[in-house]
């Protein structure tokens, strides 16, 4: 090789195309910053993710790219005066950021001083194109989150999962990012029991409350969500043979998966759900354990998985023919519900 740059520009679109698609997909989505030409090319390239563009917003922004060699590329944007004690009053929504750092987890990490004078907003909205679309998830990591701030930031973008380790403002945030149809939070910054009541019946499509959350039964049955995934609960056998019942009872329509962590820890021991009493009075059939049975969420857990195996457990069928089968975990106070779809 004798140095000479490699003439991109000048090949046919078809033998473009081609290089392009060979590429790796750190090096593509960064020629994809070159210019608008290199963008359109990008996106005629057809890069899509496995799961979903996830944007972290704290004292700076990332945005974490999982692709579908199930490889994870990070753009961390990032200024080192924000990070000056006390931490300056900066609005992010226009603030353009000195730094890009490219990570890729392994084995490459780039970085490079940024000469775009692009804000996190633009950088948010070329992702978006160049990758057609994804779901975006939206993560709070700042302990003072500014909703105008990111209302600006994320205007126009439909987000479909928030989540949040910090306190913030339900509804401002909410609104700012376009209502997001699955939630995820570690704290409960809910000040009274009405208003926390009000976020249990709205009709989200996945819920999962961390240990900011004690759910009481009282608090199951209002939910109206298709998951839910409670990691701290006061719940009890008598509980969840009541919680059952509503659902017999053609409560919870649609219900698709519920896994609920009770609190049961006796003189430093871990007392898993007794089986005897959380289906009492019910009529169950007991699935061998050798049966292996796959269920299909409609919706990606935390790790982005939909599908969920199950062997053996406890089946019980509705007057409607629907099917649930009840899974409890012999070591640990575990306990899912799973309603099969008419078609699965």
């Amino acid at each position: 090789m004798d140095g000479t740059a490699f003439p991109l520009f000048r090949l046919p679109d078809k033998a473009l195309l081609h290089v392009l698609r060979s590429m790796e997909e750190l090096s593509l989505i960064l020629f994809s910053l070159i210019s608008n030409r290199s963008k359109i090319l990008t996106i005629s390239a057809n890069v899509k993710l496995e799961n979903h563009l996830k944007v972290l917003y704290g004292t700076e922004f990332t945005f974490e790219l999982q692709l579908s060699n199930r490889n994870v590329i990070d753009f961390n944007l990032y200024d080192r005066s924000l990070w000056s004690r006390p931490l300056p009053i900066v609005d992010l929504s226009h603030f353009v950021f000195s730094t890009v750092q490219a990570n890729r987890f392994w084995p490459n990490q780039i970085e490079y001083e940024e000469s775009k004078g692009w804000t996190a907003r633009q950088y948010l909205l070329h992702f978006l194109d160049i990758l057609h679309k994804p779901d975006v998830f939206f993560c709070n990591r700042d302990p003072g989150l500014n909703a105008d701030c990111v209302s600006k930031t994320m205007k126009g973008v439909t987000v479909k999962r928030l989540v949040t380790f910090r306190e913030f403002e339900f509804e401002t945030t909410m609104k700012a990012l376009n209502y997001p149809s699955e939630i995820w939070f570690d704290t409960n910054q809910f000040t009274s029991h009405e208003s926390l009541s009000k976020f249990y019946i709205q009709n989200f499509d996945y819920l999962i409350l961390a240990y900011g959350f004690l759910v009481t039964l009282d608090d199951l049955l209002l939910m109206n969500c298709k998951n839910i995934f409670v990691q701290h609960s006061r719940l009890r056998e008598k509980h969840l043979n009541i919680y059952i019942r509503s659902w017999l009872h053609g409560q919870k329509e649609e219900l698709e998966h519920v896994c609920l962590v009770g609190h049961r820890v006796n003189w430093g021991e871990v007392i898993p759900f007794n089986k005897e009493i959380v289906l009492k009075g019910l009529k169950y059939t007991t699935v061998p354990d050798d049966v292996e049975r796959l269920f299909y969420c409609s919706v990606p857990d935390t790790d982005g998985k939909r599908v969920k195996t199950i062997q053996g457990e406890y089946d019980i069928k509705r007057k409607d023919g629907r099917l649930v089968t009840i899974v409890l975990q012999k070591y640990w106070p575990y306990f899912d519900m799973y309603v099969w779809p008419n078609d699965q």
